[in-house]
């Protein structure tokens, strides 16, 4: 019964109220709508279990007001500084990380480069990608024999080739051999395309995509819509 009074009363009614309801970040009406059902979902399923009757009406009421003040499904109180409560009480601002700063005396740069832990021209690599990385390097190491690690670890450590045939008791000769052997296998097992991304420096993808949907939703705001704010994630 519950069941059918949200789906054909209360929703419908979410739907027509959504347009009031102050967003905060990327939130839509259609967001809105979704978690504006979930806390009269709650709200019903609360009454019920104490005996209290509740009308659709009550139930839309209710989950409309608590979306003004600020409250979402997953947190209803005020202190996050990503809180859309703690948002409309101004206590925070957020600010896209493409806004323009000063980063020094007549230098002008992103909120990107003042806090990624590099220069604005320097490659940094993905977190996930240098993990995945560690892994596959030592998965790399452990299948090859102890004189191709022990030559590998010299070349990884800085060292020349004929430093490394040293450490293995070979001459200039058979270091070079050893040497093409080596890099004949790391393209084998981790691939041309990582090679190279490893040797041009390429940022990973997922840089793009987010500068992408951020730019999507300035330019939502710019021709009219609703979000006003875009909070880094």
């Amino acid at each position: 019964m519950l069941d059918e009074m949200l789906v054909n009363e209360v929703v419908p009614r979410l739907r027509k109220a959504a347009r009031t309801i102050p967003k905060i970040g990327s939130e839509d009406d259609e967001e809105i709508v979704q978690d504006a059902t979930l806390m009269a979902a709650r709200m019903m399923e609360s009454a019920e279990q104490a005996g209290h009757p509740i009308t659709a009406g009550n139930a839309t009421y209710y989950a409309v007001k608590a979306a003004r003040s600020g409250r979402r499904s997953y947190y209803s109180g005020r202190s996050d500084v990503c809180s859309p409560g703690c948002l409309i009480d101004g206590k925070v601002r957020h600010e896209t990380l493409d806004a323009e700063v000063e980063v020094d005396e007549m230098t002008f740069g992103t909120l990107h480069d003042v806090i990624r832990p590099f220069g604005p021209d320097d490659h940094g690599t993905d977190p996930a990608d240098e993990a995945a990385r560690n892994l596959d390097w030592q998965a790399f190491l452990t299948a090859h024999p102890p004189r191709h690690r022990t030559a590998i670890l010299a070349l990884a450590e800085g060292g020349t080739m004929r430093e490394a045939g040293k450490r293995c008791g070979l001459k200039d000769s058979a270091a070079l051999t050893l040497k093409r052997r080596i890099a004949a296998d790391l393209i084998a097992f981790f691939g041309e395309d990582v090679i190279r991304r490893l040797l041009d420096g390429i940022r990973p993808g997922w840089e793009a995509d987010l500068r992408m949907v951020r730019e999507r939703h300035l330019c939502h705001a710019a021709q009219g819509g609703s979000p006003q704010y875009h909070e880094p994630r």
